[in-house]
This record gives C-alpha cells, structure tokens and sequence, in this order.
C-alpha cells in the first residue's frame, strides 16, 4: 500500500529539478502524475530552462514505476494554457487531488538596476502562475469537497535576500498565498501549505554560476553560505516535504509553511 494509492498530482516544472523529484516521490507512493511545464526559453531568465525532452524523462520515470504519467507543455502565466492541462488531466485521469506549484525561475540584481520587463517575469511566474494554477484547479476540489495545495516559496520568503529582490518579494507573496488559501477552502476540506528549500541541486543553479560568471562549485558554495548542516540540497529532500504534505501523515496541518532549508533561516 502506498501513501498514495489512486491519487493525482498534476505538478507545474515537473521536467527537472525539484518538480521531476516530486513527481517520483509521490508516483512511487501509488498516485499518476500530469507533469506540465513550459519546455522552451523565455527571454527572462537568461539561462536555460527545460525542454521536451527532460519532460519526456520525468514521463518515462514515472512509467517504470508502474505509474500513468501525461507529459503537458505550457506556460503558468496563461490561464488558457493551464485551464486546458487541467482538462485533460481530468478527463485522462479521473481528477486531481494534488496541486503542487512547483515552477519558478531565479534571477538576480541589484533593487534600482533591475529592468521592469525583468521584474514582471518574476512576479508574473512565481506567484502570479500560482495563483492561476490555484485558480483553475480550486473549483474542481471544491466540487469533490477534498483536496491539496502545496506551493513552493523560498528561504528567500521567510528572510530578505540582496541582489534578488524580484524573486524575494515573489517568495513572499507565495506564503501569504498559502496562508490565506488555507483559510478560505478549509471549509471545503481543501488543505493548503507550503515549501521553503534553500539552495537547491538543480539546473537553476547551473543557470546561476552562468549569471554570476562562475563555474558551478564556486558559485554553489556562494548560494549556500547561509546553510547550516549541508551545501547543495538534493531535491529528493524537498520532494520528501511535499509527499509528507500530500499524505494523510500531515492530515492535521494546513497554512503551514516547511522549511528545508538547511536551517538559514535561522540565522
């Protein structure tokens, strides 16, 4: 028996990282998976985003371990987009039990230099994109009078971090998101929380040590220095927080916000 056999997880930038983590986490606790995500650059950020391919691994991943998987691409800044992956999940699937807000991009600069298409970008994805993928996800649970949301924000939500203030201002808003989706759809039995990792072992780092004209251990030990007991966070120990999340294990929490940050924000 598996912590969740018969569920479905439709789980936005599932192609890598911490969404392919998440993805195979809950799929080999029994549930299928409609894994979205955009698969293509965009003009912000400036490093390479995911592509079909590494949507189509998460989708083979998730076979092998006996699992349906639906591979969908789109974009969480268009309601269209997500309305449409939404459909065919349920009509492929049967339903969607979990929501996970997993898609997000980082970026940095200093506050007064940041350019306002770069800015939009930011907020646009990060907390924006979460809000539609609630917004077209909502009305289904609330049909089924069950539920959960779990949305990924930031260490960077809980403590200010220089040179990102875009990101860290998104990662904020994705908390108050949580906080306050808890308190309207408890009603319908709809659980909501979040996730806060620090540094992350994904292709946004890479992407990063790019930015920041550094080879990637340079730049990773940069990113970490406000970790206490690690470096680099696998995502398997974030995809660890959202199964615990999804399951019936943390049935008693919701507007909870999980640290796994490797005790930054205690610092």
């Amino acid at each position: 028996m598996g912590k969740l056999d018969g569920k479905v997880a439709f789980i936005t930038g599932a192609a890598r990282g911490q969404g392919r983590a998440a993805a195979l986490a809950m799929a080999a606790e029994g549930a299928d998976i409609a894994c979205f995500d955009v698969c293509k650059n965009l003009d912000y950020p400036y490093y390479d985003l995911s592509s079909k391919e590494d949507l189509e691994t998460t989708v083979a991943e998730i076979e092998a371990l006996g699992r349906k998987a639906l591979a969908l691409s789109g974009d969480v800044r268009n309601l269209a987009e997500i309305k449409a992956a939404v459909d065919e999940t349920i009509s492929t699937l049967g339903n969607i039990d979990i929501l996970v807000n997993n898609a997000g991009i980082a970026g940095l600069g200093a506050a007064h230099e940041l350019k306002e298409e770069e800015w939009d970008a930011m907020l646009d994805i990060n907390l924006k994109g979460v809000w539609l993928c609630c917004k077209a996800v909502i009305p289904h649970m609330i049909g089924r009078q069950s539920g959960i949301i779990i949305s990924y924000s930031s260490v960077a939500g809980v403590k200010g971090l220089p040179f990102a203030i875009h990101y860290t201002c998104a990662k904020w808003g994705v908390i108050g998101l949580t906080k306050t989706l808890a308190q309207e759809l408890a009603p319908y039995k709809i659980r909501v929380n979040s996730i806060s990792p620090g540094t992350c072992d994904t292709g946004m780092v890479v992407g990063l040590a790019e930015e920041m004209g550094m080879e990637h251990e340079e730049a990773a030990k940069e990113l970490t220095s406000g970790h206490l007991i690690c470096q680099l966070i696998p995502p398997e120990a974030t995809a660890a927080a959202a199964l615990w999340l999804a399951s019936d294990d943390s049935r008693y929490v919701t507007g909870h916000n999980l640290l796994v940050d490797g005790g930054w924000s205690s610092t």
